[in-house]
């Protein structure tokens, strides 16, 4: 038996996150497009290559091409579609996947999968059709004309000039949910392209006539002005990512082309303000219960990025997410040489503050050479969607997880955290510093720790005590272990450290370790107040 109708709509009113479900998308409301704080990072340049410029035994294609072909009644439960792509790429078992392929029908709805919609989340597999068809489609020796027609008439169902952005068995209610917006419509988007340019030229295919261009544009422009609502989601960010991924690779319009490379570019830059060696562990939204993984490969992005950079650099990495890491390297976006220098190349220090709107939590990252300092959001209540993280400093020293790094968290469970007490060179919160137990303290004295980083560059300080735990990070060698610590101490002798730090070689900074959820902890740096309504920051504000 469905909910009656008025009690959807006051469960709906009670969502914090409605300003995105139950309207439109008002993430882009108060976001204006600001000059680039790098202007080569949005460089098409050597963005998109159609060339094969992969090894067709690479082993994420391995992976796939060996595995058999499935049964059809549980096609939609596993990799099929990848296991097909992989096979054709290696022209391996070509006559088995094309009759397997002819045995396929639609076998789920579109749209999210609810109690009110129980069958559903058919766009994950239709958007790999539409790479399918593209990548294989002029090729009949490996996908036959009747299997590519069946493909065109039963599997990429979505299509017409009309977009689907509401939520199945909602009604008019509620809006999809962002993922599969970009999938479903991606879809719709590249089989009209198909149907129009082999022979129909009717309206309804054509996309430029019908308004689903102007309406992909647009969307487009939305992401990259106002964010992702699902920002660095697993596993929700990599199929919006492999939306745009495929729509990139293969459009005929230019404009389309230029918008989804412009986002994409944005994704991989602000990737390289949180990450060090392809690897993050940062606030995200949807699926909070994620926030307790140890383990960074969980994010699906790093899995995409390491594909890029492997691409460019020839180093190989562990791709934890195959299914994106697939899709990343059979498709046509590449990073440009700006984008690899950032993700790849020494850092040159940076402090980054990143706002998501109205009842969001801020992204805020302070890196280095050797390190990134992230801090770990907040949580807006259970309806936010808002997944916390520790306050984290990442090293160069190729950890992958969690406790082998230096981190600190407010106290108690994840739904009570604010951990957005981070500065330049500096973090805080009320509960003493995670020290990871493969690093051993230097010095110790009055409550205050120095450590090295395992390369010798960077020296930890790191305090706790009863309602305080403090970090600061320096690559200042001017000064012997000693006399640095002294200093450090010397300077904050009569500093309530619960309260106020010096950041050596910088200043004064305050902070309130119990700020509200709706507040960045920092309050002050030198005697002047920063912003802490963190509602209203602007969607990149970027200092070096």
């Amino acid at each position: 038996m469905k909910p009656p109708f008025y009690f959807c709509l006051f469960i709906l009113c009670t969502l914090s996150s409605c300003t995105y479900y139950c309207g439109p998308n008002l993430l882009v409301r108060h976001f204006k497009v600001s000059p680039p704080t790098i202007p080569a990072v949005y460089d098409y340049g050597t963005s998109f290559s159609s060339d094969v410029d992969y090894d067709i035994h690479d082993p994420i294609i391995e992976h796939y091409a060996t595995m058999p072909i499935p049964d059809g009644r549980v096609a939609g439960q596993t990799d099929a579609i990848r296991r097909v792509m992989a096979k054709l790429v290696q022209k391996r078992e070509v006559p088995e996947v094309n009759a397997f392929l002819m045995t396929l029908k639609q076998w789920d709805d579109h749209g999210t999968t609810s109690a009110l919609h129980p069958s559903g989340d058919y766009d994950f597999t239709e958007i790999t059709f539409c790479s399918l068809l593209y990548l294989f489609g002029d090729r009949p020796e490996l996908l036959y004309p009747q299997t590519r027609e069946h493909i065109l008439q039963y599997l990429i169902t979505n299509s017409g000039a009309k977009t689907s952005l509401r939520m199945p068995g909602f009604k008019w209610l509620m809006r999809e949910t962002e993922n599969h917006i970009l999938m479903g419509e991606v879809s719709r988007y590249l089989k009209n392209q198909w149907i129009h340019e082999h022979g129909d030229t009717s309206i309804a295919y054509d996309n430029h006539k019908n308004g689903i261009e102007a309406w992909m544009l647009n969307h487009l422009d939305e992401k990259f002005r106002g964010g992702f609502y699902e920002f660095n989601s697993d596993p929700y960010s990599g199929y919006s990512m492999q939306a745009i991924l495929t729509l990139f690779s293969f459009t005929h319009a230019d404009t389309v082309r230029h918008a989804a490379n412009k986002l994409l570019n944005e994704v991989m830059y602000e990737y390289s303000l949180s990450s060090i060696n392809e690897s993050r562990y940062t606030a995200f939204r949807r699926q909070f219960h994620r926030s307790g993984e140890l383990p960074f490969d969980g994010d699906p992005v790093s899995s995409i990025v390491r594909v890029l950079v492997s691409r460019k650099t020839g180093e190989k990495f562990n791709v934890r997410a195959k299914q994106h890491g697939l899709i990343t390297l059979l498709l046509h976006y590449r990073l440009n040489d700006t984008l690899t220098g950032l993700l790849t190349g020494t850092r040159k220090n940076y402090f980054a503050l990143l706002g998501h709107g109205r009842m969001g939590a801020p992204e805020i990252y302070n890196g280095g050479n050797g390190y990134v300092l992230s801090a770990g959001g907040m949580q807006r209540g259970f309806t936010s969607q808002l997944g916390v993280r520790p306050e984290m400093l990442l090293l160069n020293d190729h950890v992958g997880n969690r406790d082998s790094c230096f981190y600190l968290c407010a106290k108690g469970n994840m739904h009570h955290w604010n951990n957005t007490g981070v500065y330049k060179n500096f973090a805080c919160t009320g509960q003493p510093v995670h020290i990871p137990p493969q690093y051993k303290p230097v010095m110790e004295e009055e409550g205050w720790q120095l450590y090295h980083d395992p390369s010798g560059v960077l020296s930890i300080f790191t305090y706790s005590a009863k309602g305080v735990g403090l970090l600061f990070v320096s690559d200042d060698h001017r000064q012997k272990d000693e006399q640095a610590l002294e200093g450090l101490l010397t300077s904050n002798a009569k500093m309530n450290l619960k309260k106020q730090f010096i950041i050596p070689g910088l200043g004064l900074v305050s902070y309130d370790l119990h700020s509200p959820k709706n507040k960045w902890m920092i309050r002050s740096f030198n005697g002047q107040k920063v912003d802490r309504k963190i509602d209203k920051w602007q969607r990149m504000n970027i200092t070096r």
